[in-house]
């Protein structure tokens, strides 16, 4: 359905819609009381737009409710609220996304190509913008400072320096910035490539990487073939999947989940030059995870001087 809206990403009103729900494991995470299949779920809108290919929910999460939902992430409680409604997520499964070293190696790889392919500057300092731990960092990645900066405040490995004062960030300079699995999360991704602009300089290269998906465009995690390939993966109860099956058949398409920003090479693009940016290379490579292998959409860029930053519409 098409309807008078604008997207939130290139400003043009050729919007389709699909009306939807906040799924169950989001409501139960925003809502203490929330019980399922009684119309509680929040109806919201999943969007895609024609001119720039990005799709996205019109509901956009508040930093409160954002709290709620990343809070203890993978954790005990976590875990078991997402089986509840999502009966394949085990704790067998939790474990090994938590513990997963393949795409660890898998995502450090792929930084080490996209650097190697375009330039041969030494990386002495770098950040990793909402870098949990901050184990993606590899041995050439800075070699002199490695940050990290984490609103949580977590303990990083041995060798990062932990940031959790965004203030402070403005006290350092950087070779390079890197933004990982961040913006298909995002409500206001517009305020995060601000922010990380302001702490660049036009030496700097940035870096950011998200799945690259979009249920409107092709056949990807969304799809009835790629979850056909999870029956045959031994960390999966195939019972527990025929019974989760089940149950999203009975559920609108594509009720709002933790992504809420579904990028494709186009709309990542525009976004960035949008932003103030110059794209420097725009890859998507794919990845093996411990949940079958998926596609990554990276992209490295530079502040571009003769733009200003961010117009948005």
């Amino acid at each position: 359905m098409m309807i008078d809206m604008k997207c939130i990403l290139c400003g043009s009103d050729r919007v389709q819609t699909t009306d939807t729900v906040i799924s169950d494991f989001i409501m139960a995470r925003i809502r203490p009381d929330f019980q399922a299949d009684c119309g509680m779920n929040k109806p919201v809108r999943l969007c895609f737009c024609k001119k720039c290919t990005f799709a996205f929910y019109d509901y956009r999460i508040t930093d409160a409710e954002s709290e709620l939902i990343y809070r203890d992430y993978r954790g005990e409680k976590y875990q078991k609220t997402r089986q509840k409604y999502e009966y394949w997520y085990t704790a067998k499964v939790n474990t090994a996304l938590n513990e997963d070293q393949c795409a660890l190696y898998a995502q450090r790889a792929g930084i080490a190509r996209i650097l190697r392919d375009n330039t041969d500057m030494e990386i002495k300092s770098a950040l990793d913008y909402g870098g949990n731990e901050g184990r993606t960092f590899f041995k050439s990645l800075g070699t002199e400072k490695k940050y990290v900066f984490d609103i949580s405040g977590i303990k990083t490995v041995k060798g990062v320096t932990g940031i959790a004062d965004f203030e402070e960030l403005k006290h350092h300079r950087y070779d390079f910035i890197m933004c990982n699995q961040l913006f298909e999360h995002l409500a206001d991704f517009w305020e995060i490539l601000s922010r990380i602009r302001s702490i660049g300089n036009q030496d700097t290269l940035f870096y950011i990487e998200v799945p690259s998906e979009n249920p409107f465009t092709r056949v990807n995690k969304f799809s009835a073939l790629h979850n056909i390939g999870m029956m045959v993966n031994p960390l999966f109860n195939p019972v527990r999947l025929v019974r989760s099956y089940v149950r999203k058949r009975r559920q609108p398409f594509m009720p709002m989940h933790e992504h809420i920003n579904f990028f494709t090479p186009r709309s990542m693009r525009i976004m960035l030059e949008r932003s103030g940016f110059s794209v420097i290379d725009l890859r998507e490579t794919p990845e093996k995870t411990v949940l079958g292998t998926t596609i990554v959409l990276s992209a490295l860029f530079r502040i571009n001087p003769d733009a200003a930053e961010a117009k948005r519409k």
